[in-house]
Formats: structure tokens, sequence, C-alpha cells
């Protein structure tokens, strides 16, 4: 209910997504998420409403900032809502658990479980990924969700400079085609040019592998730098 109306309100909104993040309490790549297709759980739509209701209240001439139409909902759709939420949340965790090969000992059994589990498994993926002196990236679709401060510190460029954008956007045109049949494997090892912020193009090997099923695919990548005198940032 109204998720299409705050979808809207975010692709329109001149609020920037890190300050949404932060008042609200939602991760950036949750919705950057939400943008590209992902969908939004009940949990996070109450937040936004607490936190941007005014805002968003303008939307099709509905005034969602009143709590009480959100509760005017039957059983029946909130037993099927709960249904939805734990059939993403499983499959959430499987994806989590094969990126960093970690099985749990019993399939969980309730939704609290699976959340407990999917936020274990998230803490462990962002200690390595954002820990790491080595430059990683974590893309969907050729879109880059996540990248981590070596990268940045490598290219020259801030983290909002580079989420949300194509991969394509960092390479050297020359290399496009070369990039795009790469991305079409699940396993890649290629060396391309990728520009930094400063303009200049480096000769980079990128090691990535796809992860996930189902369509729901997602691609971790690492970079290291080809040239003995890299161009300076």
């Amino acid at each position: 209910m109204y998720k299409a109306e705050i979808l809207n309100w975010l692709k329109k909104t001149d609020i920037p997504l890190t300050a949404i993040s932060k008042k609200s309490g939602i991760s950036r790549s949750t919705l950057y998420n939400w943008l590209n297709g992902s969908p939004i759980r009940d949990r996070n739509l109450g937040k936004l409403i607490d936190v941007y209701g005014e805002e968003i209240q303008i939307v099709g001439n509905i005034n969602i900032t009143e709590k009480d139409s959100l509760m005017n909902v039957d059983v029946e759709y909130i037993v099927g809502l709960q249904k939805d939420k734990i059939t993403y949340l499983e499959k959430e965790l499987a994806e989590k658990n094969t990126l960093i090969k970690h099985k749990p000992k019993e399939k969980p059994k309730t939704l609290g479980e699976i959340s407990d589990m999917l936020h274990d498994a998230s803490e462990r993926w962002n200690w390595v990924f954002y820990k790491t002196d080595k430059p990683m990236s974590c893309a969907r679709k050729g879109i880059l969700r996540n990248v981590n401060p070596a990268l940045c510190k490598l290219l020259g460029y801030s983290e909002d400079e580079m989420l949300g954008k194509s991969l394509l956007e960092f390479v050297h045109p020359d290399d496009h085609k070369r990039a795009v049949r790469e991305m079409k494997k699940s396993t890649r090892n290629v060396k391309l040019r990728v520009c930094k912020s400063n303009g200049k193009y480096c000769n980079m090997y990128i090691q990535a592998q796809e992860f996930g099923t189902n369509g729901n695919v997602f691609s971790i990548g690492m970079l290291s730098c080809c040239e003995r005198d890299c161009p300076d940032l």
C-alpha cells in the first residue's frame, strides 16, 4: 500500500539519497535497489512515512501521513505480506551465505531467526568488503551498488560519485565491446583501461565473479593496476 507513491517520490525528490538514508535509517544501497525494481519492505515503508510523510503526502493526492489508513488492511492481506517477506528474506540470506561461504547449521523457522541470520551475514560481508585494502566493487546488471574505500582511493572518486552509475562510464570507449563481452560471463578476468578522477586512463586487471540465482544476480569485482607509472590522481 502506497509503495508506488513512495517510489515515485524517491524518483522526483531533490533530497539526496545519502540524506534520506541517514535520516530514515534505511541503507543507501537499499534505496538504490528500490529505484532499480527491488521490493519495498513494509518495515522500511513505515520508516520513510514517519520521517518524510509531509513531503510524500502530495503524491497521488493521498494523505499517507494518516497512519490509521495504513492499518485499514484485512487479515489475509497482512498474512500474505508476511509470507512474501519471509520468501524474500530467505532468498537474500541464501545469496549472502553463498558469498561468504557460510552455511547455517539448521534451517531457520521464524521470520525473526531469518532476520537475525541475514543481519549477521550482512555484518560479516560489510566488515570484509569495507576493511580490506583490495579495491573492490559490487554491481548488479552492470550498475555499481557498492564500492569500498580502497577502490575510491585507487581511482580518486568519492563513493557518491560512483554509486548508481554504469560500469561502462569508467571504461575507455575503445574497450566497451570487450567489457560488455566479459560482463556476460559468470567469471571474468580482463584487462581494461579505467578512467580516474583526473580524466586519465590506467590499465587495470579486473577479476570478477557472479553470485545469486533466479535472476537475482550480482557480481563482486577486484581491481589492480597493471602499470608501474600509473597516472597520478
